[in-house]
């Protein structure tokens, strides 16, 4: 009996691991299935709680996963939608309009990187905090949209996190990148305030340092090439949100489709070549 429930364990483990790499554990009652490990770490940080904010991803990521294998998510993709928008399923309901009638629990929430990334930010933030961080950001961009880079730069400048450029080689922002650095230890955002920087990590060359700078911190707020994908880190984990995830499986259009969250190891992410990571101080 322990040998055939030992099997179904392994069974089971290595059936739920797919490409997304998402983080997935058993209950021990079989029932029960955990695709993203809540943290049960101390939190390390004087501004910040780094474990209420893997928490709420962790929340939002279990609920999809677990919905989308059974039935419907209330969570999907802004781009998903435009599209399902425009699909029919007959001459009068929309794709997206038979997905609302599908949803049972919960209001149908759109996310796109920077939205889900952003979650996990309030998370970790007092009311206080993040009263604040919204403030600053309505004075300097009036009714502007968050990004990536905005709310690096109000990290950074106002709540003493710590900004890191991991560069590529073949990045075509390299040059400029290495100049900027040089002139004033920052990341020039095009028509934006500069980010200040500690440090630059060239990425293929300085891979073991980029990994210790990532292994030292649960929750990073990230973005690439100029803020044009945002992301998070658990660690050495890059987590990210895909704007074109179904909130079901009967609206995948194939077996490979990617899911709306994703998690791949730093090290494996290849998708951009230029990438701010901004961390909270330590106490």
């Amino acid at each position: 009996m322990k040998l055939l429930l030992s099997i179904l364990i392994i069974t089971l483990l290595f059936s739920c691991k797919n490409e997304s790499d998402k983080d997935i554990e058993i209950t021990s009652n079989l029932e029960e299935v955990i695709y993203t490990r809540y943290s049960t770490a101390q939190n390390e940080y004087s501004n910040f709680n780094s474990v209420n904010a893997i928490n709420k991803i962790a929340e939002i990521e279990n609920e999809y996963f677990e919905s989308v294998e059974k039935d419907v998510s209330r969570y999907y993709g802004t781009v998903w939608r435009e599209q399902a928008e425009r699909i029919m399923i007959n001459d009068s309901i929309s794709q997206y309009q038979d997905y609302l009638n599908q949803l049972k629990t919960g209001k149908a929430d759109s996310l796109h990187c920077t939205l889900y990334a952003y979650e996990g930010l309030k998370a970790g933030l007092t009311k206080t905090q993040l009263i604040q961080l919204e403030k600053l950001h309505k004075e300097i961009w009036k009714s502007r949209e968050i990004a990536g880079w905005s709310i690096g730069f109000l990290l950074v400048k106002y709540f003493d996190w710590k900004a890191y450029l991991l560069l590529h080689p073949d990045s075509n922002e390299y040059e400029n990148c290495i100049k900027s650095f040089e002139r004033n230890k920052s990341y020039a955002v095009w028509k934006q305030p500069n980010i200040p920087l500690e440090e630059i990590f060239i990425v293929g060359e300085e891979d073991t340092l980029i990994n210790n700078l990532l292994m030292k911190h649960e929750f990073g707020w990230g973005f690439s090439e100029q803020g044009i994908h945002t992301w998070i880190t658990r660690h050495n984990k890059l987590k990210e949100c895909n704007w074109l995830g179904t909130p079901s499986k009967k609206y995948a259009t194939s077996k490979y489709e990617k899911p709306l969250f994703l998690t791949t190891g730093f090290k494996n992410y290849f998708d951009y070549n230029s990438h701010v990571i901004v961390v909270p101080r330590k106490k």
